[in-house]
């Protein structure tokens, strides 16, 4: 099995450190990974300015591992196109990323975009995050390599990839719960601070809303210290609104 794995933490985070060594027991590995942190990079694309690549040794055997100076979707469509091309990957993990990404998360999580990607291009996906401190990444790996082996034999829609949070404990003796999405947000805030130079700058802060919604969320899956799995796909579409929006916008 040939394997891709990816983040957005940067290539020398410990959390794909770890699901590498564990992803070895399932074939050869291949990580191309940002070369610095990147974390809420969605999926964006690097467009405007050059991708330099660059061995990396993780003192890893069977592995083959670069660094890429874009976004972690960059990383995969680069992956898929200059080590992929002529022998596809069989399965892409992303992560283990160092904090949950649930409910809206997702929308910014550059961990999810990379897992997003793979499958947009037809290849089985996975993202796979923890909440913490502490973030015990070598149990989380374990669980994450019995769950990518089951994935290889599950059918999914070819736009389909799976979101997996993990809890900060107990992870090989948790429950496994097919979620979705929670309705987690948050109140926008920013931080005014100025620097060394008296320059004002920002940081934005916020705080984390109260979250609604049924007992199968991945928020409250995860509250119950459960491994959250959620199928997500780029399909956003409102069905619900298609049909009644013809009879209500019209041009004059």
């Amino acid at each position: 099995m040939r394997i891709l794995i990816s983040n957005d933490d940067g290539i020398h985070a410990p959390g794909i450190l770890e699901l590498a060594k564990a992803a070895l027991a399932l074939g050869e590995v291949f990580v191309v990974a940002p070369d610095q942190q990147k974390s809420a990079s969605s999926h964006g694309i690097s467009l405007h300015r050059p991708l330099y690549v660059n061995d990396v040794d993780l003192g890893l055997p069977n592995t083959k591992a670069l660094s890429v100076s874009g976004t972690p979707v960059d990383c995969v469509k680069w992956a898929m196109v200059m080590i992929g091309g002529e022998h596809p990957f069989d399965i892409m993990l992303s992560g283990i990323n160092e904090g949950a990404n649930l409910a809206t998360d997702v929308l910014y999580s550059g961990t999810v975009a990379a897992a997003g990607e793979a499958a947009l291009q037809g290849i089985p996906a996975v993202a796979f995050s923890i909440v913490g401190p502490p973030y015990p990444f070598a149990d989380a790996a374990a669980t994450a390599v019995q769950i990518a082996s089951q994935v290889q034999a599950a059918t999914l829609p070819p736009d389909t990839f799976l979101n997996v949070n993990f809890p900060a404990e107990n992870i090989s003796s948790a429950a496994w719960r097919i979620t979705e999405l929670g309705a987690r947000g948050y109140r926008n805030d920013f931080m005014q601070v100025m620097d060394a130079f008296g320059q004002v700058y920002y940081r934005h802060a916020g705080e984390e809303l109260e979250e609604s919604g049924g007992t199968d969320t991945d928020v409250k899956a995860l509250r119950r210290r459960e491994v959250s799995i959620t199928p997500l796909r780029y399909r956003f579409t409102n069905e619900e609104v298609f049909d009644s929006l013809k009879g209500q916008i019209a041009k004059p």
